[in-house]
Order: structure tokens, then sequence, then C-alpha cells
């Protein structure tokens, strides 16, 4: 019997990338009912690839509080908007809401 390939392991997202997927899942754009399910789980699908992302040196430290922030269960809505304005400002400060 042949043994099968393993698939390779997945190489780990940067933390900038998981940060960016996070801002996509927010500005996804919510035109009925079926689209929130879609923005939660791109969101949910981000956050995990937190749990592997890789820091660079040059991230500066406000990205390690902004994913912590992001993955607490329950965190409250002024908090995930704080961070996600936050978020905004950083990424594309031409565009901040």
């Amino acid at each position: 019997m042949t043994k099968q390939p393993a698939d390779p392991p997945a190489t780990p997202m940067t933390v900038w990338d998981v940060l960016l997927l996070v801002l996509q899942a927010d500005v996804y754009p919510i035109l009925g009912n079926e689209d929130v399910p879609v923005a939660l789980r791109m969101e949910r699908a981000a956050l995990q690839h937190a749990e592997t992302a890789v820091s660079s040196p040059d991230d500066p430290p406000e990205f390690a509080r902004w994913l912590k922030a992001l993955r607490q269960p329950g965190i409250r809505q002024d908090e995930r908007e704080e961070v996600l304005g936050a978020m905004y400002a950083y990424f594309d400060p031409e565009e901040t809401p």
C-alpha cells in the first residue's frame, strides 16, 4: 500500500494580512439579510488566521492589541467600533469614516 502525500502545511498569514481581511469583512456590502452571515463568516475566518499569524518586526504594537480585542468573545460594540476605527485610520487614513 502506497502512502498518500500529506497536504503541505499552510503558510501562516501575517498579522498585517489578517487585519486587512477583518477590514474587508467589515466593508462587505450588506444589501440584504443574507449578506450579514456572509460578512460574519468572513470576519470569523480572518480571526481564525490570527491564531497562527506571524508578526513582523515592523508591526506597530497596536496590531497585537487590535487582534487581541477583536478575538475577545463578547467584545462590546463600542469597543469593536473603536478598534475598527483605529485600524481604518492606520491602513487608510484618507478614507477613515
